[in-house]
């Protein structure tokens, strides 16, 4: 079910009357469970056996892990992680690796007799294997006492608001949660309907719109203007920011319905004036578990110099994999983790406080946003480009225009340019609009968006806002094929 569809509005009704009519946990977690179930299984519900055995496998491995000596304990963890990953890497990988040895064989003259496998990729897969390594990893790591009662483990892998889409949740952030009564609270309810009506006005106006604009020339790049293809690729600059905080700000908003809080995912991510700073605001809850269980492992920092900049490498490439089964994935996770590196470098070398910097000077603020976002900007395009061809062919075309842009310059031929229009606003716009409703701590105060009547205008501008304007067909969530 897609969040901004009347399915699921009226599904999530009947989940709210009944989930605050039964009267204890004891009732609720078990209704949440089946719940969760009936939302993934809407989509097809022969995976959600699917989604069941992954539960059963950290669920099994937890109560091992507390059970066996310690001296078992490692290769049970890791025996429970192999098998999840070896699940992921089945249902996302499978494909991709026999279609590029496939290739690498063909451009060497020899074929191969296999074929790929009609392989359907399980809706938010990446999302509740990667809590499930979670779960099993922090108790092992005896952060965490293993959970006893398969349901409420059950509850937090499918927690149907960010099940298909994330966040990914920590156990340790969600897990003592479940343990708590829940109480019915109205401020806290309230504020969870204003996070779900603006990441509704997110998704269903700006993102949707964007998408109408941007997919006709993504989809058609050899016909496409220079002008145009770069207008692309700023829409898409915007629409997966307002697609993905929607769908988060959503899914944030459902849980606070039912009285849960799940963390921050977006902060102002084109705000970052570094690329160090953009991955502290961008998809969160991603940075936390590779930094928490691929980069820290991996050795963090707290090793040489080169080794620590080939663990960033390292887990920005299997971050960018984690994306999808694509070498444009690669190639975007790696651009990432060479940036990261030169950006720590210049930390390094420079041995300056960004702060104190960034509060003196302007200019060099102005600067870093700029060179930041432009980083930000062009990793989008193998992101967003269908096909390996496709990117190199929008740089190779950039590459042209810039080259006969300077030699005109050159030979003091200043070129005409000439911009087709192109709706900037639905960029630009949406952007400034975020900025000053969730970015403006003195705006928020002056318009009382704490008190309840503060709330309840600002829930019903962005619902009649998304409704008014909402683009006429549903458009899944960007992250849903992650």
């Amino acid at each position: 079910m897609i969040f901004t569809t009347l399915p699921f509005l009226f599904f999530l009704l009947v989940v709210l009357g009944v989930y605050w009519i039964l009267p204890s946990d004891r009732w609720r977690h078990p209704f949440l469970f089946v719940a969760n179930f009936f939302f993934y299984g809407w989509w097809n519900w022969k995976f959600t056996a699917l989604l069941f055995i992954v539960i059963l496998i950290a669920y099994g491995a937890g109560r091992f892990l507390e059970q066996v000596p310690s001296r078992f304990q490692k290769p049970i963890m890791m025996g429970a992680c192999t098998l999840l990953l070896g699940i992921l890497g089945y249902f996302k990988y499978t494909n991709f690796f026999l279609e590029s040895i496939h290739l690498a064989f063909k451009k060497m003259g020899g074929t191969l007799g296999w074929t790929t496998f009609k392989i359907i990729l399980p809706a938010g897969i990446s999302f509740y294997i990667f809590q499930a390594i979670s779960y099993v990893v922090t108790v092992y790591r005896q952060k965490l006492v293993a959970e006893e009662s398969l349901i409420r483990l059950g509850v937090y892998l499918s927690f149907f608001p960010h099940l298909v889409a994330g966040p990914i949740i920590h156990a340790p952030t969600f897990l003592p949660q479940l343990h708590e009564k829940r109480l019915f609270d109205a401020p806290f309810f309230i504020e969870g309907c204003r996070k779900f009506a603006l990441g509704f006005l997110y998704k269903a106006v700006f993102a949707d719109h964007l998408a109408a604009v941007i997919n006709p020339i993504f989809d058609h790049l050899q016909e496409q203007s220079v002008w145009r293809i770069f207008g692309g690729c700023l829409g898409f600059y915007g629409q997966i920011y307002f697609d993905f905080a929607g769908y988060s700000l959503m899914a944030i908003g459902v849980a606070q319905l039912l009285g849960y809080t799940l963390p921050e995912n977006f902060h102002f991510p084109y705000r970052a004036t570094s690329l160090i700073d953009f991955w502290h605001r961008w998809h969160i809850s991603l940075s936390m578990w590779l930094r928490d269980y691929l980069y820290i492992p991996l050795g963090g920092n707290r090793c040489s110099l080169p080794r620590n900049y080939t663990n960033i490498i390292i887990t920005m490439f299997l971050g960018g994999l984690w994306h999808g089964a694509s070498w444009n994935f690669l190639l975007w996770g790696g651009l990432h983790g060479v940036a990261l590196c030169l950006n720590h470098a210049w930390r390094t070398l420079s041995n300056y406080k960004e702060e104190k910097i960034l509060e003196k000077n302007l200019f060099y603020t102005v600067g870093a946003w700029l060179l930041t976002q432009g980083v930000v900007f062009l990793c989008w395009i193998p992101f967003r480009a269908a096909r390996w061809s496709d990117t190199f062919y929008i740089f190779h075309t950039w590459y042209l225009c810039l080259s006969d842009f300077m030699s005109r310059c050159l030979h003091h031929s200043l070129p005409i340019l000439n911009i087709p229009p192109f709706p900037w606003l639905l960029v630009i716009a949406p952007l400034l609009f975020d900025t000053a409703i969730n970015g403006n701590d003195q705006l928020k105060k002056s318009f009382q968006w704490n008190s309840s009547l503060g709330l309840c205008l600002a829930i019903t501008l962005a619902l009649l806002g998304g409704l008014l304007f909402m683009h006429t067909a549903a458009v899944n969530f960007i992250y849903f094929q992650f």
